[in-house]
This record gives structure tokens, C-alpha cells and sequence, in this order.
């Protein structure tokens, strides 16, 4: 009998050293192995959720700028935003700015328009509202050339070009638009800002349907932008003319207002920061690109609607920022999409003329009533999947594999447990 407990005895501590043994393996394992595979994972699904919202931002995959990212912000370009002002937001890099309406430096935004104009083209990718700028590192140099009803005078318009020729911006954007000045004193100042001084222009094409594209958008020295529609049609209000040059998104655009309320709306407005955006993109990967060489790339790197050549409704294409890119760097990039394609909006559809949300500060006579944003009815709809909300699996991978562990490490103590309580009983 005493040979037998000893000899269990020694078998127990054989037992004892062994579990020890194989729970350290087991831990060294999970250190090793388990850990960082969980943190792998649960890094790659953060890199996922922060896809931006396919919903608020399709113009953004529309024009294909969500893998230009990884090549471009726009950070260091300089751009001028003639409008209403800016903000006051959250989410947009602004530097100073100019007043030309009251000639001051006060360019505080009681329209909406312009910060609307400023969200879509620079929204920062870490905005709260979820709203992602084109070129969230560009510089907004804000000038307010019209007044607080949306109301835009060709003196002011000039002055704040000017404004924006002295401050060596890189590129001016024009979300509005005036009676014709051609040979006038406007087109005389945007042409000395395009040919002499190297700025780029970029002009809304107009909402008049198919009655022509409208001033300052006409002129050479400037980019006419026409609007799309969700489903890639041209958007029913957009201008018609041969002097269209690209095309980008316009209908459901979501931006944010001023004290950082979301809205949307509807035109050629919202198109020109989708150019805007990627030309700022394009300068920043090849700062030593000419105003006509960004141009250039603009055209032969967007997406052709119709022909082969230029037309009267999408010019030479929807712009693609990613093409453009491409272009410049060599790199193929993946083009990601979101998990269904944005349906548009029925209640918005392509023939209507002037939907009553939509901003419309481009003529001379607004109207209060109907073209304010509305920030909180018009949100963009259709059955879009938001990658922001489609994770793979419910349970945390973490989780998963300390559960793993925890079952393993129970089994072997259990069989462990009884081998020895059968070797005991047999030694009793």
C-alpha cells in the first residue's frame, strides 16, 4: 500500500509539472499566435469603418476618389471659394478670407451655400457629421461675393477674383453665376487669373436646363461643370452646351451647413467641388503641373457618358479622380464601390426643373422661400448598404479566441483531473 500512494505521488507531480507545462505552452501560444491575429483583424475591420458613408458621400465613389486618397489629400493646394462664405463649421481648414460685398474680412456664411460648396470639396475625413471632402487637405481661402439672399453682383464677383489673384491661390471656384459679361471687366480679370497667373477656374455650368451654360462658365478661361444624377444621367436642371467641359455628381449632394448641420441639394453648384477636389488632388501629387497641364488631365482622364469626343451634356466625361491620379503616379489602384449602387432619389428625378430645396444663390433675383438648404428633409435615400454598418460577423475576433483558449485550456485540465483521479482510485 505504501508503494502504491508513493508511487501515485510521484505520478501526481509527474501530472502537476505536465498541466503546468502545457498551460504555459498554451499561453506562450495565445501570445504569440492568437493576440495579434485578433489585432490584426480588429485593425483591419477600423480600416473598414472608416470607408465613408456610401450614403452622404456617393458622389465621392461616383467619381471613383476614394482610392485616390491613399495617393492624395490635395494638402499645400490653395483654393478660393467665391460664394456666400463660410461657416461657421467644424470640419473644414479655413484660412483667411475677404468680404466683398461689405468689404471686410468678415466672411461669415448666413446663406449656407458657400459652406455647403466648402463641406463637399474639404470636409475633414474625421467629421463627425460624416461628410467627406474631396480634398480634405486642401486651404480654403473664403470670399464672399454674394449676400446674405443668394444675390451675386458683378462688381463683387470681380473684386473677389482679384482678392484671389493676390493671394496666389491655385485654384478659384465659382458656384454661381451672373448676366453675361462677355469682353467685360469679368471675363477680362478671369482671364488674366487663367493665362497670366496661372489659376485654375472652375465654373457651375448653370441650372437653366437645356437654355445654354451660363456666365462666367461660358468663357475659355474657365471649367463649365454639368450635374449628374444618382443612376449617372445627366440631372434634368443641368445647362446644355457645347462649351460643357466635365461632368460630376449633383443630385442628393450632402454637405453641412453653417453651425455644422447637414443639408443637401440639388445642381451644378455641388458638381464644381467634385472638380474642384481632384484637381486639388492632382496638383498635390505633381506640384509642378501647369494650370493647363491639370486641365488637360481632367479631360483625358474622365469617364465618357456619350461619344468618344466632347458633347453638349457631360462634356468629354464624369470626372475620375482615381484616372487622374493614375495617370500621374503609374500605380494601379483598386477601385472599391460601395456594396449596392445609390438609387436616386424619385421625389428629386431627373426632370424636374427646380426642385424647391435645392440652393439657387445664381441669379439675381432669389427667392428665400424655396432655395434655402433644407438640412434635415433632403438627406440622399435609395437601398445602399453603409460599409460603416456592414461589418463581417457580429462578435468581436478577440473575444473569440480567449473563448477558444478558455475551452481548450478546460478540457485538458478536465482530462488531466481524470487520469488522476482514475490512477488514484486504482492505486487505493
Amino acid at each position: 500500500m505504501g508503494l502504491k500512494m508513493e508511487r501515485f505521488r510521484r505520478q501526481r507531480c509527474y501530472l502537476t509539472l505536465a498541466v503546468t507545462v502545457l498551460l504555459f505552452l498554451i499561453l506562450i501560444a495565445h501570445t504569440i499566435f492568437l493576440v495579434p491575429m485578433s489585432l490584426k483583424i480588429r485593425q483591419t475591420a477600423s480600416a473598414q469603418d472608416q470607408m465613408p458613408n456610401s450614403t452622404l458621400n456617393w458622389g465621392a465613389y461616383a467619381i471613383n476618389a476614394i482610392t485616390a486618397w491613399s495617393e492624395s489629400t490635395g494638402s499645400g493646394v490653395k483654393i478660393a471659394v467665391l460664394d456666400s462664405g463660410i461657416g461657421p463649421i467644424n470640419d473644414v481648414k479655413v484660412k483667411e478670407g475677404y468680404n466683398c460685398v461689405n468689404d471686410n474680412t468678415d466672411t461669415t456664411d448666413r446663406w449656407g451655400h458657400g459652406t455647403m460648396v466648402a463641406s463637399i470639396l474639404a470636409a475633414t475625413h474625421s467629421s463627425s457629421l460624416g461628410i467627406w471632402g474631396i480634398a480634405p487637405d486642401v486651404e480654403i481661402y473664403p470670399v464672399k461675393v454674394m449676400d446674405d439672399t443668394g444675390t451675386v453682383k458683378v462688381d463683387w464677383a470681380i473684386a473677389g477674383v482679384r482678392w484671389a489673384i493676390e493671394k496666389q491661390v491655385q485654384i478659384i471656384s465659382i458656384s454661381w453665376y451672373v448676366p453675361d459679361n462677355r469682353f467685360g471687366d469679368l471675363q477680362r480679370i478671369l482671364n488674366e487669373a487663367y493665362y497670366d497667373k496661372g489659376i485654375l477656374i472652375v465654373a457651375a455650368a448653370g441650372n437653366n436646363g437645356a437654355n445654354g451654360v451660363e456666365c462666367p462658365a461660358r468663357y475659355d478661361s474657365t471649367i463649365a461643370v454639368a450635374a449628374i444624377t444618382q443612376n449617372s444621367q445627366k440631372l434634368g436642371m443641368s445647362a446644355i452646351g457645347p462649351e460643357i467641359e466635365l461632368a460630376a455628381p449633383g443630385e442628393n449632394i450632402a454637405g453641412i451647413l453653417p453651425n455644422n448641420i447637414i443639408g443637401s441639394g440639388n445642381g451644378t453648384s455641388f458638381a464644381v467641388p467634385y472638380v474642384t477636389g481632384t484637381a486639388a488632388l492632382i496638383w498635390e501629387k505633381n506640384s509642378t503641373l501647369t494650370n493647363k497641364q491639370v486641365r488637360d488631365i481632367l479631360q483625358t482622364t474622365a469617364t465618357n457618358k456619350n461619344t468618344p469626343d466632347r458633347d453638349t451634356l457631360y462634356g468629354y466625361g464624369v470626372i475620375n479622380a482615381t484616372a487622374a491620379i493614375q495617370t500621374i503616379s503609374g500605380n494601379l489602384i483598386n477601385n472599391p464601390s460601395p456594396t449596392s449602387t445609390p438609387n436616386p432619389n424619385p421625389t428629386n428625378a431627373n426632370n424636374n426643373p427646380n426642385p424647391t430645396n435645392t440652393p439657387n444663390p445664381t441669379t439675381n433675383t432669389p427667392n428665400p422661400t424655396t432655395n434655402t438648404p433644407n438640412p434635415t428633409t433632403n438627406m440622399p435615400s435609395g437601398n445602399v448598404t453603409d460599409p460603416q454598418n456592414s461589418p463581417t460577423s457580429n462578435t468581436d475576433p478577440y473575444i473569440t479566441n480567449v473563448i477558444i483558449s478558455i475551452v481548450v485550456i478546460s478540457i485538458v485540465i478536465i482530462i488531466i483531473f481524470s487520469v488522476t483521479y482514475y490512477t488514484k482510485k486504482k492505486a487505493v
